[in-house]
């Protein structure tokens, strides 16, 4: 089964993201797929959960004063500019 991806973010700058990082390096149900920033102090992570674990994963973290969490939904090209295309684009056969 696969993994539910979330976002984390840190809310200000400092070692926040880096210490939530660190201290989730030996949890075999959390895997840390991408960081985005500066190597040694990213600002973004992009986590991959257990699918039985994401709905406490994302829970625990919601209220947190440090860091803002949310699932990472796949983006479509297609989908988000369907309703920008002139309609001779959208179909074919208009």
């Amino acid at each position: 089964m696969e993994r539910t991806r979330f976002i984390v973010r840190a809310r200000h700058e400092g070692d926040t993201l880096t210490d939530f990082l660190n201290a989730l390096q030996d949890d075999p149900n959390l895997e840390v797929v991408d960081t985005i920033g500066p190597p040694q102090q990213p600002h973004t992570a992009v986590l991959a959960v257990e699918p039985e674990l994401a709905a406490d994963f994302e829970q625990r973290f919601r209220n947190s004063p440090h860091l803002l969490i949310e699932r990472d939904r796949p983006l479509s090209l297609l989908d988000k500019t369907a309703g920008f295309l002139h309609r001779s684009e959208r179909n074919p056969h208009a």
